[in-house]
């Protein structure tokens, strides 16, 4: 049934004029209109343009690869609010003014195609009728969403005021900006229709309609000056939105739309998610600087980045170390950058470098103090929770790199370990040739010097092999391993430490020399298969060791080898379970909670494994922990912070155990070394006697059957 035919009126005549009391389709108001256009994108391109100069002082960075891909990132983060609609008031507030903007600035390219295009060129004119109605309908829909959605801003900014959001006047004015191009349109529409009398057809702008009443009683006179002065103010207002949508608040509409499309694509997989970036080997040789302490020694995709914050807050609400007091705040630091980007580069485009030296304070220690950028756990929780795909842990990991490797300055923990490592291949500064004492003769393993006919190669780590905790865990999932009939062997003395804690504390160096050594020793057995204990080792091998191979060379200069497959013990014990290679027996009538390792879960996508593992022991019920899967909260071990005393706020670990302890759970199962030393030593410390840590692999051996 068409729409019009309750109005008893021809389809054609079921339309407005447009450009009503401007002067109409021929007017000269409606030419005017072309004039502020071209300023305000003239302006708006002015604007990138100025921005795209300051990013091009950076390094030079590839992000123009698989366009593809790069629109489909663009739709699933932008149009789609992948990450955005995790939270439910603020992604609801800026889902509806986001799709509701959307939904108006159709329904004015509407106008602009009968006007401009097909009216203009063809006289041929499509918005009457059922499509007006529906039109008009739609119009007054997406504008009340707007206004939702504005209104949802007004009292999360200034009436709620949570803590992440440091509102300052430029968020106030796009607020206003905004609010004020709405009700203007809401109000042309009511003294449209009030001053054409109230068409009954016109009940499809409801909003418009119901405002026309109050209007109404003004005179005819007054409504038409009103109308007049308020259509060119809306449209004032509309056009200075289109001018500043690359500046201030605004800003982030264009250049977090560019951040999302020139992203990090390798962060879609979990194959190479988060890898950080590393120093070629050429260039300890050619470059006189290493790592980060001017802000134009970022690449330029990273500068983009800093212009792509949007101050919402996301990463410092996930940060632990910022909600346990620690001098470290993500967005603080992304903003940090914006700043002496803007206080410096703009010297660097018209003068000499030295000159501009003298004139800015440098990037590290200036903007932002050493104790900000040591505090970070490399947890990537920031990076998880970024909106618009931000990448906050390579640029701490970068101001690290200089820090260590151009000034030889680090935490007071870290001289030790950096020294152990260097002597002995671990932090702990055990002798190297006693790597392999921990195992029992009688249990079967032998090294791979010894036997290279085995099914995996067990990277054991230097907990593993040295915390006397943890080669508990070790012997556990080696007794799994027998049981379901695989043969294992390990390095023993040839193993040397992954080198995570070196590379994440900025010891890039360091890092990749105990790289090449086990690259070298996985080189010269053939090794296909390596499983791990420790998601730090099976993260690193996977991603890390995978980029270096392809640039560093071995002891007779030939490439290093990738070919071996990475498994997390996780993945295999889940894998011996399902296929029944295992049988679980007894029964527990017991909660477990399960702590998400960052860099098992986060870093790698590993969440399901080992909850379906917990779930399939006899009598045990999984409890999770308030903050868990993407949004787990960090042990406080990772980026080399497992060798750093923490001096400031709440102990992290102690957080994460008070978690923990909350859900009423007698065991806290982890899959992680890290983890492991971390939250036994936070129930110590907070004298839960009731609450035992135990690793994945421990739980299953106990129940195994023997």
């Amino acid at each position: 049934m068409s729409l019009t035919n309750s109005f008893n009126l021809p389809a054609t005549d079921i339309t407005r004029e447009f450009y009503f009391n401007v002067g109409g389709v021929n007017g000269f108001m409606r030419w005017g209109i072309y004039i502020f256009m071209l300023i305000a994108f003239s302006y708006l391109g002015l604007t990138i343009y100025k921005r795209v100069k300051l990013w091009k002082l950076g390094k030079k960075e590839l992000r123009s690869d698989r366009p593809f891909h790069r629109v489909l990132a663009v739709i699933k983060y932008i149009f789609l609010q992948k990450k955005i609609l995790k939270e439910g008031y603020p992604g609801i507030m800026h889902a509806g003014l986001f799709f509701g903007f959307i939904g108006l600035f159709a329904v004015t390219m509407v106008i602009v195609v009968q006007e401009d295009v097909t009216g203009l060129f063809f006289n041929y004119h499509f918005i009457h009728g059922n499509f007006y109605l529906l039109w008009s309908l739609a119009g007054d829909i997406f504008g009340v969403i707007v206004l939702i959605g504005i209104l949802m801003a007004v009292n999360r900014r200034y009436i709620l005021k949570p803590s992440r959001l440091d509102t300052k006047p430029s968020d106030t004015l796009a607020i206003l900006l905004i609010l004020f191009i709405v009700v203007t349109g809401f109000f042309n529409e009511a003294m449209r229709i009030a001053m054409t009398g109230f068409p009954d057809f016109e009940i499809y702008s409801p909003v418009g309609y119901m405002l026309a009443k109050p209007f109404s009683i003004l005179g005819a006179s007054s409504l038409q000056s009103i109308h007049y002065v308020n259509w060119w103010l809306h449209m004032i207002s509309a056009f200075t939105f289109i001018g500043l949508i690359a500046s201030d608040k605004l800003g982030h509409i264009v250049i977090s739309s560019l951040n999302i499309y020139f992203m990090n694509l390798e962060n879609e997989s979990t194959d190479t998610k988060y890898a950080i970036p590393l120093i070629k080997p050429d260039d300890f040789e050619a470059c006189e600087t290493w790592g980060v302490s001017r802000v134009e020694e970022f690449t330029w995709k990273q500068l983009m980045d800093s212009d792509a914050c949007t101050r919402c807050g996301r990463c410092q609400d996930a940060c632990p170390a910022h909600l346990t007091e620690k001098p470290l705040s993500p967005k603080k630091i992304i903003q940090d950058i914006k700043d002496n980007m803007d206080d410096r580069l703009p010297g660097l485009l018209g003068r000499e470098k030295a000159a501009c030296d003298t004139d800015s304070k440098p990037l590290t220690d200036g903007y932002i103090k050493p104790e900000e950028y040591w505090s970070c756990t490399n947890c990537a929780a920031c990076m998880e929770a970024c909106p618009v795909n931000i990448e906050h842990v390579p640029k701490i990991v970068d101001m690290r790199r200089y820090t260590v490797l151009m000034k030889s300055e680090q935490p007071d923990e870290l001289t030790n370990s950096f020294v152990n490592l260097e002597r002995n291949s671990n932090p702990y500064g055990f002798g190297y040739s006693t790597r392999g004492d921990w195992l029992p003769p009688d249990m079967g393993i032998k090294t791979i010097c010894e036997d290279q006919n085995v099914d995996y190669c067990y990277y054991v780590g230097c907990a593993g092999s040295f915390d006397k905790r943890n080669q508990k865990v070790a012997l556990a999932f080696l007794n799994i391993m027998k049981k379901a009939g695989y043969r294992i062997g390990i390095l023993g003395a040839e193993e040397a430490c992954c080198g995570d804690s070196a590379m994440r504390t900025g010891n890039e160096y360091l890092f990749q020399a105990l790289m090449s050594q086990n690259l070298e020793a996985f080189k010269k057995y053939g090794i296909k298969k390596i499983v791990t204990t420790c998601p730090h080792g099976y993260n690193i091998f996977k991603k890390e060791y995978k980029k270096y191979s392809k640039v560093g060379l071995d002891c007779s200069g030939k490439p290093f080898d990738h070919d071996f497959e990475v498994y997390h013990h996780t993945e295999l014990i889940h894998k011996v379970i399902m296929d029944g290679k295992i049988k679980l027996t007894g029964r527990a009538d017991e909660k477990i909670t399960y702590h998400d390792s960052c860099f098992l879960g986060r870093y790698n996508g590993i969440y399901d494994f080992p909850r379906e593992i917990i779930e399939a022991l006899p009598g045990v019920r999984l409890e999770e922990m308030s903050r868990n899967h993407d949004t787990s909260f960090c042990c406080g071990a990772g980026g080399g912070r497992m060798f750093i005393e923490e001096h400031d706020g709440t102990r992290i670990n102690q957080f994460r155990t008070r978690d923990a302890h909350a859900t009423g759970a007698t065991k806290i199962c982890t899959a992680c070394p890290f983890c492991m030393t971390m939250l036994s030593d936070g129930t110590v410390e907070l004298g839960l006697t009731n609450l035992e840590t135990l690793d994945i692999a421990e739980l299953v051996c106990n129940f195994m059957e023997k």
